[in-house]
């Protein structure tokens, strides 16, 4: 192998970036203090968090950003994503108007970046509800969804020109999952595919809105990201697992984009028997093809299989038992479904309605270890070597995946920062920087020196 051969020299003007998102960085005094969140409530509640732990300070970033923004530059990063704080931007007294003292705050922000030369992707929708529209039922009310559409007309009214790439909302599946299934997030629902499905029509009439209201203001490309999990049989052999994988993978990552780009909500059959399904199902009008770049999340694979009991359940549950090394939080290594989601399953989004093509751009990508979070001073968690092995191979096969010609625009590693990382607490570390909370001290780690480099030569030595 030549020298030239263990270079992997990505295209000009790729995007090197990291993500954030508000709730998870900012310990927000205005939302903290009001509680102007369902997650700020959430996180007051007994038995939600599982280290008991909260974001009222998080990582200060409200307070600390300039330093954060530092370190962005420092780190040869070209592109940040960040989130508005939907409940601290309301302006409780300003009839359906925005606190002007919250619009400076994020013109400080994308103005630091903008003269750094970093690219800025904005979301609105980062997980967190204004606590009046979660009383009036959330996402399964379609006031929700008209009022986000308001608050994107507002928001781009005010930004236009300091926002590159307009995410509307993130991991819409994820959510619903969470929150309607599960029952780890607000509103804490469990095994309520009703509203879990009430909900998602809702995100894709928001999403429509969004669309519309960003599009008055501004002329940067709008989308939405999908968490994409490649979904495998338990047992390769079983055809029922191989029915709950069918199932798993069209509703949590083909269900969204698909709907987006042919402008209408469908279920697979036998979904789509019940009345109570069938009612969510058809146009919404609008909606078709607006996407203007596909946003992809990316961090494992799940193995999927049949649950005995009755009545059926055609979603079945996800094995615990894992093939692949995980990292702390149990998540399988699996950097290949990075080159696979984006070679294969992904195609049929990577076009517009009229044939062009439409960009990729990798909007999350990254490991955690566990730390708890009262650890201070030290060296822990610096020498990240699992981390560092988790970017180096999932580059390897995202530069597979360009080189087959998929038009990937940009990775942005997630995080930053250490965050809080929602059920699971302060003590999920998933930053190229460590945050000692009790001290809010930021200290590169090991990965984040080799993201530098990356970030700079354009290029993974391999």
């Amino acid at each position: 192998m030549s020298k030239d051969d263990k270079i992997l020299k990505f295209p000009d003007g790729f995007l090197w970036g990291a993500a954030t998102s508000h709730f998870q960085v900012e310990g927000h005094p205005k939302e903290i203090d009001g509680t102007l969140s369902d997650w700020s409530r959430w996180t007051k509640e007994e038995g939600r968090i599982s280290d008991k732990s909260h974001a009222d300070q998080a990582c200060e970033f409200y307070f600390r950003f300039e330093e954060d923004l530092s370190l962005i530059k420092d780190l040869n990063l070209g592109a940040f994503r960040l989130s508005l704080n939907w409940p601290a931007l309301l302006d409780e007294e300003g009839g359906g108007q925005l606190d002007r003292e919250q619009v400076d705050y994020y013109k400080r922000v994308l103005s630091g970046l903008k003269e750094n030369g970093v690219k800025t992707f904005v979301t609105l929708f980062h997980f967190c509800l204004p606590e009046a529209l979660s009383r009036a039922g959330g996402w399964q009310n379609p006031a929700t969804a008209e009022a986000f559409g308001r608050f994107s007309e507002l928001v781009a009214k005010e930004l236009d020109g300091l926002v590159d790439y307009w995410i509307t909302i993130n991991e819409p599946l994820a959510y619903v999952y969470q929150g309607f299934i599960s029952g780890f997030w607000p509103p804490g629902k469990s095994h309520d595919y009703i509203s879990a499905f009430t909900a998602m029509r809702n995100f894709l009439y928001g999403h429509s809105l969004a669309y519309d209201a960003l599009k008055k203001f501004s002329s940067a490309p709008v989308s939405f990201t999908c968490h994409w999990r490649p979904f495998l049989p338990k047992n390769r052999f079983s055809p029922l697992d191989h029915m709950v994988r069918f199932y798993r993978d069209r509703i949590f990552n083909h269900l969204f984009p698909q709907a987006v780009d042919e402008g209408h909500l469908h279920f697979p059959q036998p979904l789509g028997l019940s009345r109570e399904i069938r009612q969510l199902e058809g146009e919404i009008p609008g909606l078709k093809g607006k996407c203007d770049f596909l946003a992809i999340n990316y961090y494992t694979r799940e193995l999927s299989r049949f649950k005995m009991g009755w009545p059926i359940d055609i979603f079945g549950e996800c094995s615990m038992e894992n093939e692949l090394a995980v990292s702390d939080m149990g998540w399988e290594i699996y950097p290949k479904g990075l080159y696979d989601l984006l070679v294969t399953e992904t195609l049929p989004y990577q076009k517009n309605g009229d044939g062009t093509a439409r960009p990729v751009v990798i909007t999350e990508n990254g490991y955690a270890n566990l730390f708890p979070p009262e650890m201070a001073d030290g060296d822990w968690s610096l020498s990240d070597e699992q981390r560092v092995s988790y970017l180096r191979l999932h580059l390897e096969q995202l530069y597979r995946a360009i080189k087959r010609g998929v038009d990937v625009r940009g990775y942005l590693y997630w995080s930053l920062l250490d965050n809080f990382e929602w059920a699971e607490g302060l003590s999920a570390r998933f930053g190229l920087v460590r945050v000692s909370y009790p001290t809010q001290e930021r200290l590169l780690r090991a990965s984040a020196r080799v993201y530098q480099e990356i970030a700079r030569n354009n290029a993974l030595q391999l």
